[in-house]
């Protein structure tokens, strides 16, 4: 449960919508923290280019 919490902080630092946390935690709970860290984006910088 903590890990899924750390994920859940990791994702809001990050700037993911809060609607979209649960599916993702769901996804990625396999994962380590670090491995996540690694693979994911913070949210701006994904979104940035698609205006």
């Amino acid at each position: 449960m903590v890990r899924n919490e750390e994920m859940e902080k990791l994702l809001r630092e990050y700037g993911y919508p809060e609607q979209s946390i649960p599916r993702l935690v769901k996804e990625i709970n396999s994962l380590s923290l670090d491995k996540v860290k690694k693979l994911i984006l913070p949210y701006n910088d994904i979104t940035s280019d698609k205006s």
